[in-house]
């Protein structure tokens, strides 16, 4: 590495950014930036009651297991294109409304964060019970490292709006709602929906593939 170093990588990462976002929402990102972590927490919490829910009810798991198969299969039938489409909208409209619904105390978030995370627990139990951990993570990790930030990052912003419309209600904060919420919205468009298109994407070219085989 030549002698700027560390420094350059810091430069190219933020030109990038800011190729991608304007000034007011890097901004607004390190202002979320905390509460990522509580998000990670709330969904590694959520994954872990799963996986404990998984083991311990192995008779609704199996019943669990079984309507997931025909939710599957439902989805199998569609071209990849379409099924493309499905997860992005799917995800898209979720993760919207997540944030924006997010003013209302942070409470949908915590829930949406807890509840997927004990899905995904309790879908990741059931399916290394079955197919093994290779292939159980294959089938997550394609899509997965592009969706679960873009999901994190999304539940992050409604808990920080949440947040901050609790602390213009006891009058701590003087910055308007409106200005937040545009902020988010413009955080949502420019970089989470397209993580998510591409994770859509991924999962119906990619993953299906690996489940397929």
């Amino acid at each position: 590495m030549d002698g700027c170093g560390l420094f350059c990588d810091r430069k190219l990462v933020q030109s990038n950014m800011e190729w991608i976002l304007r000034r007011e929402h890097i901004e607004f990102l390190r202002e979320v930036q905390p509460y990522v972590k509580a998000s990670v927490l709330l969904l590694a919490s959520g994954i872990i009651l799963g996986w404990l829910s998984g083991a311990q009810i192995l008779t609704v798991g199996s019943e669990f297991q079984e309507s997931l198969g025909s939710f599957t299969e439902l989805f199998a039938r569609l071209s990849k294109p379409m099924l493309a489409s499905a997860i992005f909208i799917n995800n898209g409209v979720k993760t919207f409304l997540v944030i924006v619904l997010g003013i209302l105390g942070g409470v949908l978030p915590v829930a949406f964060l807890l509840l997927n995370g004990y899905a995904i627990g309790w879908v990741l139990y059931l399916s290394i019970q079955s197919k093994g951990i290779v292939s159980s993570l294959l089938a997550v990790v394609p899509h997965g490292i592009f969706e679960l930030p873009a999901v994190l990052l999304g539940a992050s912003v409604g808990i920080f709006l949440g947040v901050r419309t609790m602390r213009r209600l006891f009058g701590k904060l003087e910055t308007s709602l409106r200005g937040d919420l545009g902020r988010a919205v413009g955080v949502f468009f420019r970089l989470i929906l397209p993580l998510l298109l591409l994770a859509a994407f991924v999962e119906a070219f990619v993953t299906s593939a690996i489940v397929a085989r």
